[in-house]
């Protein structure tokens, strides 16, 4: 009797036995655990009957004992398949699991009828038993309770989010196909094939990799496992191919016995040096054809470095981003949200064609949680983690039309989230894998690296841009204000010169027209360095307001009678509307002034010649608004979004040739009014001028003291 006969046999007895054991010492009150290890147990019997079989010392020892095989080989099938509903939930009538043991039942009547083998004859290996229908029947019902265990695990590997309980099912589904292939190995050698019945390795093989399966979670990526294991055999296998053709060659020629161990040795060397080149490309062309993802992975992000290596804009660096992870992912949806200086998360790349306008508030829930913790996060999970149930409607609205199922936390070298990679489902609807979830960490920290640096290029160019703009707007300043101070001083300079002149002789009424015009230069220059000084005041905080109750109509009306000669100048109509039952506001009666004759000034300004101008107050629940509407050309939205800054000025270049001012007139209005907490702005009305409003308290309704 050969040992390879014997050997297995015993082998499988021994280590189903201790695996049933294992299994049960873990946690034998689960009935799945106890399921499994009488289906081990079962494994374990039949390979102790094929030993009593191959030892047997005559034929009808040998019957005796291959009739208990079927029942005990069905038995192991059932029970498997009994454990397989159980282990993966599956959804079966409550009769269903008892319904499949009437077949073992059956088949252990027929064994001890003697009903399941027709005799033992011999073959070159020894006893060989010759089965009956009712044998193969039994066989039949054997591989169909395998292949319907093996088809739930395909159910609940489809159904599982869990790369760990993926990987597990595979094992069992793998361990299963292995038992298959030697059940069919055994029944092949029961033919007149010349084939040994080797298939108990098979069902060694499955019991070690299920009981791994069901005690262990954390597992070998069984799918790494297998293409590694062919994909290397197959390289050696080709590689060997010319290997043994040049040395039956050499042997051929020379002769066997002219051939030493020297020129072996040499043979070899030279073979080896010759192929290196082969080995190697035959090892790339294997590893593009069994770990295609994780070569065109590799590939892509060395295409990615290259991309990013000279790119210094955040915008072009998001896209080559999204790009490298929607191609090597197989992801038609990724996203890329960055962080601004207020800590909200932007999306600021998309694989999609148009980039959804979607943001996150630095105070969301995803952002808090993705900040403490350092995992990527499952789209499934914000169902299950407590913090993440307060997401708003807006945000689950958000996610759902992005499609997300991953996020992926991007973080510089200070540990801060500073981005946040969003990808949807893959091509294939598949769920992501762990080897998916590895290359992209592996990404990610690259990733982040070059985005945290893209971000520092970018605050960086940012605000060496906002210097030079400052300087440049400082320069102009200067030209304006040295502009606005010398053309009054001038005229206060040649008036008093005239006056003064002995020469000329100077009539009464020239005298006291030049003498104005003396009187409104210099109240023009106290105006602009009065515009400075209030500027000054605010921008370093000592400028207070005296708050007291103001009566918003009168102010109007005395403002309206004192510019009224600036308005008949350009033959301008200016108009008030103004009840004079609306309530006083709490105000500095001196700054408002300030603001509502700054406003009036640039309507006279901007407006042309022989047009109206309004000025109107109306009651906002707890404020008081007022309008001032010129005539002007309408203020486009840039302009209307820079016009409160300082030293702005808006309108055309010869706009600003033309009218005088330094562009702090609005920007001081902005600042008086936020001081007495109220709002500043401008809008168009029906296309006819624009209209500048601002609001202020209505005074003793509760509001905040100033001074």
């Amino acid at each position: 009797m050969h040992v390879y006969l014997i050997l297995p046999p015993i082998i499988a007895f021994v280590i189903s036995f201790a695996l049933a054991v294992f299994v049960l010492l873990r946690d034998y009150r689960k009935i799945t655990y106890r399921l499994f290890a009488i289906s081990l147990l079962g494994n374990g019997l039949w390979g102790l009957i094929v030993f009593a079989f191959r030892i047997s010392p005559d034929a009808a020892h040998a019957k005796l004992w291959i009739q208990a095989l079927p029942p005990m080989s069905l038995l192991a099938c059932t029970t498997f398949l009994h454990f397989s509903i159980r282990h993966t939930h599956a959804k079966v009538p409550a009769w269903y699991p008892f319904v499949i043991y009437v077949p073992f039942l059956v088949t252990l009547g027929f064994a001890f009828a003697d009903m399941l083998v027709k005799g033992v004859t011999t073959d070159f290996y020894g006893f060989r038993p010759i089965y009956t229908n009712f044998q193969l029947a039994s066989l039949v019902i054997s591989y169909v309770f395998l292949v319907m265990g093996m088809v739930y695990f395909i159910r609940a590997y489809r159904r599982s989010d869990s790369f760990d309980e993926r990987n597990s099912y595979l094992y069992i589904i793998t361990g299963v196909l292995l038992s298959m292939i030697g059940a069919l190995w055994d029944y092949i050698s029961t033919t007149h094939l010349k084939v040994p019945p080797l298939g108990l390795i098979g069902n060694i093989l499955f019991g070690i990799l299920a009981t791994i399966s069901i005690l262990k979670y954390h597992l070998l990526d069984i799918n790494i496992v297998i293409r590694k294991s062919v994909a290397y055999l197959l390289t050696s296998t080709v590689v060997a191919i010319p290997i043994v053709g040049i040395l039956l060659i050499f042997s051929a020629v020379f002769g066997q016995g002219h051939f030493t161990i020297w020129m072996y040795l040499v043979l070899l060397f030279l073979i080896a040096v010759g192929l290196q080149a082969v080995w190697l490309r035959m090892q790339n062309l294997v590893d593009r054809m069994f770990f295609r993802e994780r070569y065109d992975f590799l590939r892509e992000l060395e295409r990615f470095s290259q991309e990013i290596h000279d790119i210094s804009d955040l915008q072009k660096l998001g896209s080559s981003l999204v790009g490298l992870i929607g191609r090597a992912l197989q992801t038609p949806s990724v996203q890329l949200f960055v962080s601004d200086e207020s800590g909200h998360f932007n999306i600021i790349a998309s694989t999609e064609e148009y980039i959804p306008v979607v943001s996150f508030l630095n105070n969301s829930p995803l952002i808090r949680w993705l900040s403490r913790n350092k995992e990527i996060l499952y789209r499934h999970q914000i169902d299950i983690i407590p913090q993440l149930q307060s997401l708003t409607t807006r945000e689950r609205t958000v996610l759902n039309n992005l499609g997300v199922e991953l996020f992926i936390p991007l973080r510089n070298n200070k540990d801060e989230l500073i981005g946040l990679l969003t990808l949807g489902k893959k091509r294939s609807e598949q769920v992501y894998s762990g080897d998916d979830v590895r290359r992209i960490s592996t990404v990610s920290n690259r990733v982040a690296i070059e985005l945290e640096n893209a971000r520092l290029y970018a605050r960086e160019t940012s605000m060496r841009m906002e210097m030079q703009r400052q300087n440049e707007q400082k320069t102009e300043f200067l030209h304006h204000v040295a502009h606005e101070l010398k053309t009054p001083l001038t005229a206060i300079i040649s008036s008093s010169e005239l006056i003064t002149s002995e020469e000329l002789m100077v009539s009464p009424e020239q005298k006291e027209r030049l003498l104005t015009n003396i009187n409104h230069s210099a109240w023009l220059m106290d105006k602009r360095v009065g515009e400075l000084l209030d500027l000054a005041r605010i921008q370093i905080g000592t400028l207070e307001l005296k708050l007291e109750p103001v009566n918003i109509n009168e102010m109007a009306r005395d403002l309206t009678s004192q510019l009224s000669a600036l308005f008949k100048n350009k033959e301008q109509t200016l108009a008030v509307d103004i009840q004079e039952s609306l309530p006083q506001v709490r105000a500095d009666k001196e700054r408002v002034e300030e603001i509502l004759i700054n406003l009036l000034s640039n309507a006279n300004k901007y407006s042309h010649a022989q047009s109206n101008i309004l000025v109107r107050a109306s009651i906002l629940r707890n404020r008081i608004m007022v309008e001032v509407k010129d005539s002007a050309p309408l203020i486009n939205d840039e302009d209307k979004m820079k016009i409160f800054n300082a030293y702005y000025r808006g309108g055309t270049d010869e706009d600003r040739q033309r009218i005088s001012g330094l562009g702090l007139g609005l920007a001081i209005s902005k600042s008086l009014i936020e001081l007495h907490h109220g709002e500043i702005g401008v809008k168009n009305e029906d296309n006819s001028g624009n209209i500048f409003y601002f609001t202020l308290p209505v005074w003793g309704v509760g509001d905040e003291k100033t001074n």
